[in-house]
């Protein structure tokens, strides 16, 4: 998975170059997500219920640096960005902090709007539960994939505003286990949000 995200951005990155009316931009971006996961699935345990939950939404955050390859009218947007997602679980939260990087190919509509979409490539860092050791906690893998659609408006020459929703491509599953009666429990970390960010140019 690494090197297939390595690859994607020079793959990218050289294509940008070879456009003669390239320009390139670069600066931060920051903004708040608006997060719900999969299904948490509680052990029955000694009653041998076993229990289903749904996400309830909850906002968290994100920020990092922008790179923007632009054509006529086409942009490529690498991003890199340090994340926090949070949602909950009858009352009880779940957060998960990655490493991001969306890839997004961009096109004008006309000043000052713009569409986009891509992939964007993620790498777990940590994973937190309200009520679990962190030690407790296991995820399925590290590395993951979501799609990302947006809208967005340069609303100034250094300043965009962009709303995009993101979907996870497929499920990743926390193992939780409840010491000391040993039960387990599982958890689908599959993202669904609404992600608002504001970027300002160098």
């Amino acid at each position: 998975m690494k090197n297939l995200i390595i690859a994607i951005l020079l793959i990218s990155f050289t294509f940008s170059f070879a456009q003669d009316d390239k320009k390139f931009s670069f600066g931060f971006t920051a903004g708040f997500n608006y997060n719900s996961n999969g299904e948490y699935v509680t052990n029955g345990g000694f009653t041998n219920i076993t229990r289903q939950f749904n996400s309830d939404k909850k906002t968290g955050y994100h920020g990092g640096l922008y790179f923007q390859f632009n054509g006529e009218r086409m942009y490529l947007r690498p991003e890199i960005l340090y994340t926090k997602t949070k949602s909950a679980y009858n009352a009880a939260d779940f957060d998960q902090t990655k490493l991001e990087v969306p890839v997004l190919f961009g096109v004008n509509l006309f000043k000052p709007v713009s569409i986009f979409l891509g992939p964007s490539f993620q790498y777990i860092l940590q994973n937190e539960f309200e009520g679990f050791d962190v030690n407790n906690i296991d995820i399925q893998h590290d590395l993951s994939v979501n799609g990302q659609v947006g809208l967005a408006v340069q609303i100034h020459r250094q300043i965009r505003i962009d709303i995009r929703y993101e979907k996870g491509l497929s499920d990743n599953i926390l193992t939780l286990r409840d010491d000391p009666n040993g039960i387990i429990n599982s958890l689908n970390t599959k993202p669904e949000q609404i992600i608002l960010s504001v970027s300002l140019t160098l």
